[in-house]
């Protein structure tokens, strides 16, 4: 017997409602979960910066990703102007 293909007109709206609610909680979990894992990584990366700027208080999310963007300025800023040392070392 082939295998019947059944539409979404057979089900009741309620029930399809249902099932998006039952599935939209753990989609949302496992979003929430990747956001708190990067930014648990980013906060690992920035480890001796954030020990010097906040010695005892327990950091925020947005804080860590506040520092994580002036860090990464910084570090593009820096890319963008050569130092002294590489200009001489070039010649220049």
């Amino acid at each position: 017997m082939a295998p019947t293909i059944t539409s979404t007109a057979d089900h009741p709206k309620e029930y399809l409602s249902l099932i998006h609610k039952m599935r939209n909680p753990i989609a949302e979990q496992l979003r929430r979960d990747r956001i708190n894992n990067s930014i648990e990584e980013f906060k690992d990366l920035l480890g001796p910066q954030l020990l010097n700027q906040q010695p005892d208080s327990k950091l925020e999310k947005a804080d860590i990703l506040e520092m994580t963007v002036c860090l990464l300025r910084q570090h593009l800023q820096q890319k963008k102007t050569p130092s002294c040392s590489s200009a001489a070392s070039q010649g220049f």
